[in-house]
């Protein structure tokens, strides 16, 4: 792939993808798609990664996709973009509001100064416990994630040393555990939503208009902090534990959430998260790469580089957003009715948009693009 020979657009033909053996959802989407799938990454217009990514950073011919950013650990990285997000958050004055109005209090336990910091901390005045919730920096799914109700019981998640060149895998952030969620059917929940970085030069940052909610098993309990079922929304943790019943419904539509805060709960108009709720998503979104930008746009001279990525939401009891992680290639299974809806449009319309802007690029014309592409809202657009 380092050869610009060897690649060779045609505009009579399908666009061609190649996907690797991971990409198993992906795959299904593309099948019933106007695209032809190819076996070798060398014929391809597009690369579709799940696993190995890094490695055809510097192997891409000059215009060929890659649905990963070189610099995306910047923000998926739960300790860099804590960092990121802490150093911006210093000297910004682009944005009317400042990070702990959607970042819970958070501590990098890997750094030296912030985990004395952490340690030498005490309870919010009024408050019976300490809680936090522990996060590895590096894993998913709601693996590695324990909370706790004093500080002193993190002294061993801190690995790290003056430096911060601890172990990745052995590093943990600690983070303000959100006390008071808005409980839907008395379950704590968390929204996914989904988002892309389209292109690096000029940005373009732009939301996928539908995205997910996610609710516990069982009805929440302050005190039961080792109870997964309780504290972790997290869908293959909740069906990963012994005592969780299949029948429960653990997953909404933007549409249900907007019905029962409005209808059951009275808390709202029925167009809350359109009118009131995607504004600051976007907002958080703006913010999030803002703080991570020069790591992004770093990239490679050959080869075209863009990012599918999810954002997880939770909404305290006064329906104000806290951001709690970014996510890479967030999860693409479609087999339930709620992500059915979502994901196959997510995909379909993001490779398409993908491949128009590839062409463009291709033709030397210029980025120009005020109207947002179908199915998308503006979060940053730089080619207007």
């Amino acid at each position: 792939m380092t050869d610009d020979h060897t690649f060779v657009f045609d505009d009579t033909r399908q666009p061609r993808i190649y996907c690797d053996k991971a990409s198993v959802n992906a795959i299904r989407i593309f099948r019933e798609m106007p695209v032809s799938l190819v076996d070798h990454a060398v014929r391809a217009d597009m690369l579709w990664i799940r696993r190995g990514f890094s490695q055809l950073y510097n192997r891409l011919s000059r215009y060929q996709l890659l649905n990963h950013i070189p610099g995306e650990k910047q923000m998926v990285d739960k300790g860099r973009l804590t960092q990121a997000l802490q150093t911006y958050s210093g000297s910004q004055t682009e944005f009317p509001f400042n990070l702990e109005d959607f970042y819970q209090q958070t501590y990098c336990l890997y750094l030296k100064d912030q985990a004395e910091d952490f340690l030498a901390g005490s309870a919010v005045a009024g408050e019976t416990e300490d809680l936090w919730i522990l996060k590895p920096t590096d894993l998913s799914e709601g693996e590695g994630i324990k909370i706790i109700s004093a500080r002193s019981e993190a002294k061993e998640f801190v690995t790290g040393s003056a430096d911060g060149n601890s172990s990745q895998r052995d590093s943990y952030i600690a983070q303000k555990y959100i006390r008071r969620p808005l409980l839907l059917q008395q379950r704590k929940s968390e929204i996914r939503i989904y988002w892309i970085i389209a292109c690096l030069e000029p940005l373009q940052v732009m939301m996928f208009h539908e995205g997910t909610v996610r609710l516990n098993s069982l009805p929440f309990r302050l005190a039961d902090f080792d109870n997964q079922l309780v504290h972790i929304t997290n869908v293959k943790q909740q069906y990963n534990h012994p005592d969780f019943d299949p029948n429960t419904v653990l997953k909404w539509s933007f549409d249900d959430l907007d019905a029962y805060l409005a209808d059951t709960l009275q808390l709202t108009s029925a167009d809350f998260i359109d009118s009131q709720l995607k504004p600051q998503l976007k907002q958080i979104l703006a913010f999030v790469v803002r703080a991570t930008q020069q790591a992004l746009i770093s990239t490679p001279s050959n080869g075209l580089f863009f990012g599918l990525f999810g954002a997880d939401i939770i909404l305290d009891d006064q329906l104000k957003p806290w951001l709690t992680e970014i996510q890479k290639g967030p999860s693409l299974s479609f087999d339930d009715s709620i992500k059915r809806k979502v994901i196959a449009p997510l995909i379909q319309k993001t490779a398409m948009l993908e491949i128009d802007l590839q062409a463009r690029f291709r033709r030397h014309e210029p980025i120009v693009q005020s109207d947002c592409p179908d199915g998308f809202e503006w979060v940053i657009n730089e080619a207007c």
